[in-house]
């Protein structure tokens, strides 16, 4: 599905000649191809010329002509910056749109000195349009998720006592990679017992042990689109204290995913968990906003947290994850996806999570 259209308007809106492109997210997003390389225009009549080299032309030329893209093919003696600039040329640019929240000051300066014209700020023209996700890119989304909850179902057989964090982190990275997903969400988060009271720990070398809990936090890509699932269990043995946090977490995210309506605030499904967790006497051990929106990247707008006055929109995929951390002792997290939708929110998550008992191997 072409986004020239909608990309179009934000020029149109921002009153500017042209819009340049060269961040890999927004390129992905413009074009829908993960694989590219080059300098995208978008143009306020709906017209739009992606540059590359010898390296990508062939499947430049076949995914985004399609599109209405026109492709150019620029030579070993030019630059992709000196190529643009002959387009805005003949085109009589003077105003050009620039990704204010990708271009480093270094760049930006060395566009500035290449491309002389004003310069207008895309602000948050681009991140507006990509919070709300079509059918397609929840699509993406769900093969995403699904991924990921096949290889944690192919790794627990293999948690035994004495196999380390960052062994068992491989090994689900390794399984994601194996059923089709193009890179991880981001650094897996896998951590066991006292190590699960660090809400973004670093696996490491500690040793897996019976009465152990097991925090598993990570995500799959498909066609750029993340995942993102956290799920925690205990091994071989629990405690009184563990079930009682982890039952907590659980009504935690029943809570907030039932505030996760559409026109409501953001900061509603953080408050809605925030009273469980608080109402059985753990709300100092909750240190963290509730969620995030996820798509071409693991944390996007708008966020699920106190101070977010922002309305959720139908189309938004908000991340549900509580947690209780006691430090030194252990961490409970649960997480899901949500599309908020006109009526209650679905949940893209399918992957159980009533409390379990991992048995003991060895």
């Amino acid at each position: 599905m072409s986004r020239i259209k909608a990309l179009a308007e934000v020029v149109r809106s921002g009153g500017a000649d042209a819009m340049l492109l060269t961040g890999e997210v927004d390129l992905i997003y413009a074009t829908g191809a993960t694989a590219l390389e080059g300098q995208c225009l978008i143009f306020p009549d709906e017209t739009a010329v992606f540059v590359t080299d010898g390296r990508y032309i062939e499947y430049a030329e076949a995914v985004l002509a399609p599109q209405g893209f026109q492709v150019v093919n620029r030579t070993q003696s030019e630059s992709g910056i000196q190529m643009v600039g002959d387009i805005l040329h003949q085109r009589d640019v003077r105003r050009l749109m620039y990704e204010d929240d990708v271009l480093t000051v270094k760049s930006f300066a060395a566009l500035r000195k290449h491309l002389e014209m004003d310069y207008v700020p895309v602000l948050d023209g681009i991140t507006d349009l990509r919070a709300c996700k079509s059918d397609e890119e929840t699509v993406s989304v769900i093969k995403a998720q699904r991924i990921a909850e096949k290889a944690l179902d192919m790794l627990l057989p293999e948690l035994k006592t004495g196999i380390t964090e960052r062994d068992a982190a491989a090994k689900l990275n390794y399984y994601m990679a194996l059923l089709g997903s193009e890179k991880p969400s981001f650094e897996t988060i896998l951590l066991f017992g006292e190590n699960t009271s660090k809400p973004h720990g670093v696996p490491s070398d500690r040793a897996l042990k019976p009465g152990d809990f097991v925090l598993c936090d990570f995500g799959a890509v498909v066609n750029g689109y993340h995942s993102d699932m956290t799920r925690t269990f205990a091994y071989a043995s629990a405690t009184d204290e563990m079930r009682t946090v982890y039952e907590t977490v659980l009504a935690a995210q029943t809570a907030a995913r039932n505030a996760a309506v559409a026109d409501a605030l953001c900061s509603d499904m953080h408050f809605a968990a925030v009273k469980v967790i608080e109402d059985a006497g753990y709300g100092e051990y909750f240190t963290h906003a509730l969620g995030h929106s996820v798509g071409l990247e693991i944390h996007e707008m708008p966020v699920a947290s106190p101070h977010c006055d922002q309305p959720l929109k139908a189309g938004v995929i908000m991340t549900d994850e509580p947690g209780i951390y006691l430090a030194g002792k252990f961490g409970v997290r649960i997480e899901d996806m949500l599309l908020i939708t006109e009526g209650a929110a679905r949940n893209l998550t399918e992957y159980p999570k009533e409390f379990r008992i991992l048995p003991e191997q060895g």
